[in-house]
């Protein structure tokens, strides 16, 4: 299958791979079929492994994304993918979606780590 996925209830964050036949679309569709099925997700942190994609994604799809998540926040979607310009198309969908950051890591390791990090000053930044 060229879309999968697995949620850590305890963590509150849905861990999602994207294969190289996985087009745009069916990303979308997979997204918003996992939001009706459970519309809290959209608030959850998510780490997208596209490390096996071809990056067929263009920004139609990515408005698409955006409006299945509608405003949430604060949380964050990281990237484990190998291309050093992931992280320009982050800050473009930064500004896309309401409320949810995108970041880019090496390896689902660093992402988790990179959310660990980012929820401990979100905790004391409450506190």
């Amino acid at each position: 299958m060229d879309l999968s996925h697995r949620i850590d209830e305890a963590k509150r964050r849905v861990f999602m791979t994207i294969r190289d036949g996985a087009t745009g679309p069916a990303v979308v569709r997979y997204i918003a079929g996992l939001a009706a099925e459970r519309p809290e997700l959209a608030g959850w942190d998510w780490v997208q492994d596209v490390r096996e994609s071809s990056g067929e994604v263009d920004n139609a799809d990515i408005q698409a994304a955006a409006d299945i998540f509608g405003r949430t926040g604060p949380c964050w979607t990281v990237f484990v993918s190998h291309d050093p310009n992931l992280r320009l198309w982050c800050r473009v969908m930064d500004a896309l979606f309401d409320g949810r950051r995108h970041l880019a890591a090496a390896t689902p390791e660093a992402a988790a780590a990179m959310l660990e990090s980012l929820r401990a000053e979100t905790s004391l930044a409450v506190a």
